[in-house]
């Protein structure tokens, strides 16, 4: 097991950034900062600051929550959270420690 730290970055899908969908600019600031990868995942409903969204079929929200996670050194998260920070406005970022494993690795 090695040590890492772990990056979420909350999005929505209508989120924009540089004129862009949010998660495409977050992916190129991550891949500036050098991670290694990240993976976006789209929520079925979610509930904050801007109400409840959900894939209702009454709904159809475009505001549906998107969660982009990423693992690397903690160093090059740190690097991650600096490039995100003056883009991301009030948008809720997380990181913790975690532990990796690969069980090929050695």
């Amino acid at each position: 097991m090695r040590k890492a730290q772990m990056l979420r970055v909350y999005l929505a899908e209508n989120d924009r950034i540089f004129g862009k969908p949010a998660t495409e600019a977050v992916f190129e600031l991550c891949k500036q900062a050098g991670l290694s990868g990240a993976t976006v995942v789209r929520a079925i409903e979610g509930m904050g600051r801007h109400g409840v969204h959900t894939t209702s079929f009454l709904s159809l929200s475009n505001r549906l929550p998107l969660i982009l996670e990423a693992i690397d050194e903690p160093e090059k998260i740190a690097r991650a959270i600096e490039l995100l920070r003056e883009h991301l406005g009030d948008r809720l970022v997380v990181t913790w420690p975690v532990e990796v494993m690969r069980p090929k690795e050695e």
